[in-house]
């Protein structure tokens, strides 16, 4: 029988202590750091190169931080908001672990999380980064080129369907086509080129009374003999000419 009760006295003092040191343990600040990419690279593989800052976030009486690079001490700041800017290019390139240690009001130092990252050298950075950019110009390229191709040539209008993208009026011509949803956005409007003339512009969607004038001379045209007829060879020169500059 006293072993039954030693047994059950024991687990009662186990699991007291077990409460007492989980409940100490949640009762101790946590500092968190995070990077943020002021100038410079920053890869998807941890890769970092360029200017970049620490910041901390921690319980309200920390009044100092020191920042650290692997067991170098990078700095320190007293003041709120508690921050540090480096330079990468500064240090070996390689990984290194980044953290920090507050120092609270009553001089409890509190250790905070570790972040990892590889610092690359310039060169390595443009062996990612040119990719990058040679695949976005050739993108732009190809949303430019395609749609100015799909609309070449004298094609007709479907009067008053316009489609999601809407309406334009030509500058040129002053007749109503389709803007294409694939056209590239130009913030103030769409780059075309109009089915009729082939003029290229920025377009904007045409309001209705616009459309509806444009619609009117269209249909006064197509009943002239010869007033909307294919381009000359010198027509075509001077349009290809006229075309090297966009209208905004």
């Amino acid at each position: 029988m006293k072993k039954i009760y030693k047994a059950i006295l024991l687990a009662i003092t186990l699991t007291l202590l077990f409460t007492i040191t989980a409940a100490a343990q949640s009762e101790v600040p946590e500092l968190k750091i995070r990077l943020s990419k002021d100038f410079g690279y920053g890869g998807f593989n941890n890769d970092i190169q360029g200017t970049f800052s620490i910041h901390v976030s921690g319980p309200d009486d920390l009044v100092e931080v020191h920042f650290y690079l692997d067991d170098t001490l990078l700095g320190t700041d007293k003041e709120a908001k508690f921050a540090l800017q480096f330079q990468t290019d500064n240090y070996e390139f390689g990984w290194h672990e980044i953290y920090a240690i507050g120092i609270l009001a009553d001089g409890t130092e509190v250790r905070s999380n570790e972040v990892r990252r590889e610092f690359v050298s310039g060169e390595d950075t443009m062996k990612f980064v040119v990719p990058v950019i040679i695949a976005v110009l050739a993108i732009s390229l190809i949303g430019v080129a395609v749609p100015m191709w799909m609309g070449k040539g004298g094609g007709s209008v479907s009067i008053g369907d316009y489609g999601a993208a809407g309406g334009a009026v030509c500058k040129r011509c002053e007749f109503p086509f389709k803007r294409s949803i694939f056209s590239p956005n130009m913030i103030v409007g769409k780059l075309t080129r109009c089915p009729h003339c082939g003029k290229v512009a920025i377009s904007r969607r045409a309001y209705p009374a616009e459309l509806a004038s444009a619609e009117e001379r269209y249909l006064s045209a197509q009943q002239e003999p010869g007033t909307i007829t294919e381009e000359t060879r010198e027509d075509s020169l001077r349009r290809s000419l006229e075309d090297s500059r966009f209208d905004d």
